[in-house]
Order: C-alpha cells, then structure tokens, then sequence
C-alpha cells in the first residue's frame, strides 16, 4: 500500500479541501521536503533525523548538502537513484520509498 498524507495545497501548509471532503495524495514529496526544511531536534520522537537546508546556505561546498539528503532519505526508509544540485543551486532528488 502506497502511503497517503492529507494535501497541504500549493506549498502554504494549508489543508486542501475538495468536494467537501481533505484531498489524500502520496506523501512522499511532502516527507521529503519536511526532511529537508526541518532542523535536527525538530522532532521530538525522533530528535537526529532531518537534514536542515538552510543551514548549508553560508557553505561554500553544496557537496554535503547532497550527502547528507542522501543519508537521511536512506534513514528514513527511502530508495534514492540520484540527488544533485545544479550549476544555480537547485536540489534535484530521484528517492521514493519501495
């Protein structure tokens, strides 16, 4: 069974409502992205997971921003074919969870 997380529409963490009823998609994008945008010690269950992107906007070598995504994905349960970061610093990630 593919996992389902109730939509935060269009990036505002905000519920999506359609019909009436939450909007349910695959939530593998939004783990990702909680994983990349949230700090260490950001969640209390589980207090060393998380990648914290930020904190890499001062580094002047991206390279562990790529190793480290690649670690926490792997932690997390995730496949990863491929993470890069392109010549104008965009992350491109290929992971899903099997």
């Amino acid at each position: 069974m593919d996992a389902a997380l109730v939509t935060l529409g269009d990036g505002t963490d905000d519920l999506t409502i359609l019909n009436g009823d939450f909007q349910i998609i695959e939530s593998t994008i939004q783990h990702q992205r909680q994983l990349l945008l949230n700090d260490k010690g950001s969640f209390k269950q589980n207090p060393t997971i998380c990648v914290g992107v930020f904190g890499y906007l001062d580094d002047e070598g991206l390279n562990e921003v790529s190793r480290d995504t690649s670690k926490e994905f792997n932690r997390d349960g995730m496949k990863v074919n491929k993470i890069e970061i392109t010549n104008s610093g965009q992350l491109n990630v290929d992971a899903y969870y099997p």
